[in-house]
This record gives C-alpha cells, sequence and structure tokens, in this order.
C-alpha cells in the first residue's frame, strides 16, 4: 500500500462523514491514520479483532472495549473524520449508532439510587465490591465508584444524601482518590445504551446460546447475539479497501463462516495515485533545496524534533505537530516528516487455548511445573469477580 495513494484518494474527497477505509491489518491501519493526519482529517483506527464465530470472547475483552469507546468517540466526533479498520473487525456485526449513548453526572446532581444501579445494569456495568478494572461499579453507602472503559483512570463519587457532594478521580490499585475535584464527568456504558428488557434479551440470547463456551454471558458470547442491535458497517457505511486484498478475503470465508457475509465487503480499492509519490528520505536538506519552489510540509510529534533536526532552514516551511511518518511528493508539493518509529512493547500472553482444553488434561505452568486441568471457577477477590484455571 503506497502512502500517495491513500492521501490523494482522501484530498479528493468532499465528505468524509461516512467514509470507512478497510485495511489488511493493524499496521496497514495505523499507515492510513498517520495520512489522515496530514490531510487535515481526525482518523478513528478500530482494534485488529482476529476472532472465529461462536468463539469465547472474554480473552479479547480489552479489545472490545477499545473498540467500542473507538466508535462512541468516532460517533460523538464534529470534526472532518474518517473510520479506519482492519478487515477482520469488519467481518463481526457492530452496534449501531444510536446504542452509543452516555451519562453525565455535575457536582450537586440527584442520584436516586435504585434507578442509578438499574440504569448500569442495563449498560452492562459488573457490580463489584472495589471497582478495579474497566467496565466496573461499586455502591458502598453514599460512595459510588465507577470505571468507565472510556477512562483511563475511575471515578468517585460522595453523595450527601441524594446529593452528588464531590467527583475525585481514585488509583485503582490504591483506592486512594486525589485531592482535585471535579465539577462533572461523562461515561459511556459497557456495553450499550439500551433499555433493560433489551438488556435481558441480549443476555438470555447469549445463555441459551447453542456455542459451545464455558460460560454462557454476554462477555463471553455477547458479539455473537447482538442480531438487530447491530448491522454490517462495510455495508452501512462508505467503505473501500486500502489495497487488493481479494486473496485474503477468499482465504478468510473458507476457513471461517463470519456473521458478515462476503457480498457485504466492497469491491473498491483505493486507486493508483496520479499527481503524489511516495519518497524515501535520507537526507532532508538537499530534497529541501531542490524542491525549494513548492510548498513544503514538515511533519514533527512536538517542537523539540524540530529544534533537534539538522534542517538548515525553517524559512518558507509549513511545521505541522502531529504523529506519524508520511514522505510524499508532486509536482508543486513536498512533505516530509523528522519523525522517528517508535518501537511498540510486546505484550506477553497467555499461550493456553482454554476452548482445546478438556478435563484432566496435563498443562504446564511457567512457574508452578506440570498440573491437571479441572475447569474454570468464578471466585470473588476483594470484593471483585474473577475466573481462575
Amino acid at each position: 500500500m503506497n502512502q500517495s495513494n491513500i492521501y490523494e484518494y482522501f484530498k479528493n474527497q468532499k465528505d468524509t462523514t461516512s467514509l470507512l477505509i478497510i485495511t489488511k491489518d493493524d499496521r496497514e491501519a495505523t499507515i492510513v491514520a498517520d495520512v489522515a493526519r496530514v490531510a487535515s482529517l481526525e482518523p478513528f483506527v478500530l482494534p485488529d479483532i482476529r476472532v472465529s464465530v461462536g468463539e469465547d470472547l472474554r480473552a479479547y475483552q480489552d479489545e472490545i472495549y477499545s473498540l467500542l469507546s473507538t466508535l462512541w468517540s468516532y460517533f460523538r466526533s464534529t470534526q472532518h473524520r474518517v473510520l479506519i479498520s482492519p478487515v477482520r473487525t469488519m467481518l463481526l456485526p457492530l452496534p449501531k449508532e444510536e446504542y452509543f449513548g452516555s451519562k453525565s453526572i455535575e457536582f450537586g446532581d440527584t442520584i436516586k439510587l435504585h434507578e442509578f444501579k438499574e440504569h448500569m445494569y442495563s449498560w452492562g456495568y459488573h457490580f463489584v465490591d472495589i471497582a478495579s478494572s474497566r467496565g466496573e461499579l461499586s455502591v458502598r453507602g453514599d460512595i459510588i465508584d465507577i470505571y468507565p472503559i472510556n477512562s483511563i483512570k475511575p471515578y468517585r463519587l460522595s453523595l450527601f444524601d441524594d446529593e452528588v457532594e464531590s467527583i475525585r478521580v481514585y488509583d485503582e490499585d490504591t483506592q486512594k482518590s486525589v485531592a482535585d475535584e471535579l465539577e462533572s464527568i461523562e461515561f459511556t456504558p459497557t456495553y450499550l445504551d439500551i433499555s433493560l428488557e433489551q438488556f435481558e434479551a441480549w443476555k438470555s440470547r447469549c445463555q441459551f446460546s447453542n456455542y459451545d463456551t464455558f460460560i454462557k454471558d454476554i462477555d463471553s458470547l455477547g458479539l455473537w447475539h447482538l442480531d438487530d442491535l447491530a448491522h454490517s458497517y462495510a455495508e452501512n457505511f462508505e467503505s473501500i479497501f486500502a489495497s487488493d486484498m481479494a486473496s485474503e478475503i477468499v482465504e478468510i470465508y473458507s476457513l471461517d463462516t463470519p456473521l458478515v457475509e462476503a457480498t457485504s465487503l466492497p469491491t473498491a480499492v483505493v486507486p493508483p495515485a496520479k499527481r503524489y509519490r511516495d519518497l524515501e528520505v535520507v537526507k532532508p536538506n538537499p530534497l529541501l533545496q531542490a524542491h525549494k519552489d513548492k510548498k513544503i510540509s514538515i511533519i514533527a510529534r512536538n517542537e523539540s524534533i524540530i529544534r533537534g533536526s539538522e534542517l538548515e532552514s525553517f524559512d518558507g516551511l509549513e511545521i505541522k505537530y502531529i504523529d506519524g511518518i508520511v514522505n510524499i511528493l508532486s509536482d508543486d508539493h513536498l512533505i516530509i516528516s523528522l519523525n522517528k518509529p517508535i518501537k511498540k512493547r510486546r505484550v506477553k500472553k497467555a499461550s493456553i487455548i482454554l476452548d482445546e482444553l478438556k478435563p484432566n488434561d496435563y498443562i504446564v505452568h511457567e512457574n508452578h511445573g506440570v498440573g491437571l486441568f479441572k475447569g474454570i471457577e468464578k471466585r470473588e477477590i476483594l470484593g471483585s469477580t474473577r475466573e481462575f484455571l
């Protein structure tokens, strides 16, 4: 995939409100997002969720929370925006726009606990004694702790009778509140903004599912039983492939039967650029000198990168403080990036595949040695329910 193709395509679009760019994977999605920022678009990148139909989704909870919070931010955006998604994620039926609501709580608001708890239940929050993970809610007397999926830290509401007396951020590990108070907070559902009746119907579909999982609930099977709450984004957006993926699509559907049919996917591919071409930048100064008569845009994450660069002159340069690495050239425009690639830290994930285990299978623990698999149990630790092998 060429950056120049994507950039020229963006530049030719008069309206990107419902534009969906489908990529091969998350790496390609990141490249498209970089180009979108240079083209003055706000990119919203969905995580690459690679699951087979009926697979237990609990192992992908972080990715699903990221998916839902990103979609909520996308639908709330008033900027020139573009939705970007790896193709595997687009094979999942995803919630419709009307189910991405939010709730605001301000200092001095009145909270009727029974109604509030019922509302949070229908929003998919897990009720625990101590809220320490995203999607959890704790009510202890006149204290409400809530950890929204779209928040970096959880919030603590202190009530005086039924009136909000203070709103603070607290640390999920130490459970200590910070001193500074907030005027208000806005948070999203853990899953969807639906009624209690809709939530119970969804929960029931999961409990009586034909899919074979250890536990049958919304956390494990929710995306497979959204039914009328969801639809195919590829079909309902103005979607296009970032590059040719015909062979990948054939392979995917030969190995699995996704809930989104292949006919829902677009046939169009971003066309080759006519005005722009990709550029490899080794030494920027000779390049700037050779194209000094053109419009020149310099991309950098921050001012310190500009100051620490080897650029001989800043005269006539358009500086854009944005992330990403984009280097392209046309007859009248040169775009080069001073940013360096950021190495992502690899997160070590468990190699055990639960659905392939049977009782009394031998397993090897990294620290404890050989054991026999007996099953999965839910246990309450510090007021929070967790699953253990």
